[in-house]
């Protein structure tokens, strides 16, 4: 990683952080925080040790990014050796930040955020006093959902967060070889990962986009139909309000979350040095339980915003 490029992403995000807690500037301290956090983090990876470089050539990365889909153990085995992921996280930031201001165009920014803060209005646990002020705060977060400026601050704070989440993603990974006896790098493990999420985010803008301008606004849920409109699980089994958490899981048992546990597997498989199919299943397999464990939690705690 580039470690001058760390120093200033960090530098920016404090800047942007101290405008952003002082009023200079709007909207912007939770971004400012992130991109110093990403910034701390590229600072960090600077120091990892990239693995042994080998005789293979490299595939370009447009080639890794088309091939992902019908070649995927090709692209994990040159990755192996030329490990990268920047531009596929890119794309894939600009995909959602894409879909999200689709998404706000179509069922506009005051349904959207009035129906959040009615959610958050229901959650028993959160103070009275809170409950006002959020209540108070209410036209200018409908103004803030409306700002440009904080829109692409979202899409900047998407990216960062993303980087974040892939690095602790992979650090599991890496964690899970190790203990079963397996060898992978870091860097390995992050383009793993990353390359791994990219079709998926691919099909899921595509779909996604479509069914938003097939459907009819008042049908699509102002909160789930942010993550996804694609109905490829068994959660229309079960009604949320009733059986939030069952809905949750049964919403995990995906067509597209299978193809991204296969994708894990088999990239771990051939861009690890020394993790055997037992090994890269048993860590993506792992990786999605973990997932699933945490979505189980989130709508047990907050089981209004899926309702």
């Amino acid at each position: 990683m580039n470690l001058i490029a760390g120093i200033i992403m960090a530098a920016i995000g404090f800047i942007v952080a101290v405008l952003g807690a002082f009023k200079v500037v709007h909207g912007l301290t939770g971004t400012g925080i992130l991109m110093l956090l990403a910034g701390g983090l590229i600072i960090g990876l600077s120091f990892v040790s990239p693995p042994e470089p080998d005789e293979t050539e490299r595939m370009s990365t447009p080639a890794t990014l088309v091939n992902i889909f019908f070649a995927p153990a090709d692209v994990f085995r040159n990755l192996r050796s030329h490990p990268r992921w920047l531009v596929a996280l890119l794309i894939m930031s600009a995909l959602s930040a894409a879909y999200y201001n689709l998404f706000m165009y179509r069922l506009t920014p005051d349904r959207v955020t009035n129906y959040a803060i009615d959610k958050t209005m229901e959650v028993s646990f959160i103070p009275d006093e809170r409950k006002k002020q959020i209540e108070e705060n209410r036209p200018q977060a409908i103004a803030d959902a409306k700002n440009p400026i904080i829109s692409g601050g979202q899409a900047v704070s998407g990216f960062a967060g993303s980087m974040l989440l892939y690095a602790f993603g992979s650090a599991i990974f890496l964690l899970f070889a190790l203990a079963m006896g397996g060898k992978i790098n870091f860097f390995q493990s992050l383009s793993v990962l990353i390359y791994a999420s990219f079709p998926i985010a691919v099909l899921r803008f595509i779909l996604n986009s479509i069914i938003l301008f097939i459907k009819d606004p008042t049908d699509i849920h102002p909160i789930t139909g942010q993550r996804s409109l694609i109905q490829d699980n068994l959660n229309f089994l079960v009604l949320p309000a009733e059986h939030p958490v069952i809905y949750t899981i049964l919403g995990s048992l995906s067509l597209l979350a299978f193809y991204w546990v296969w994708l894990n597997g088999i990239g771990l498989k051939n861009a690890g040095e020394k993790v055997t199919g037992s090994i890269a299943w048993t860590s993506a397999l792992s990786v999605y339980g973990i997932l699933v464990l945490l979505g189980v939690i989130l709508a047990f705690l907050f089981p209004s915003f899926i309702s």
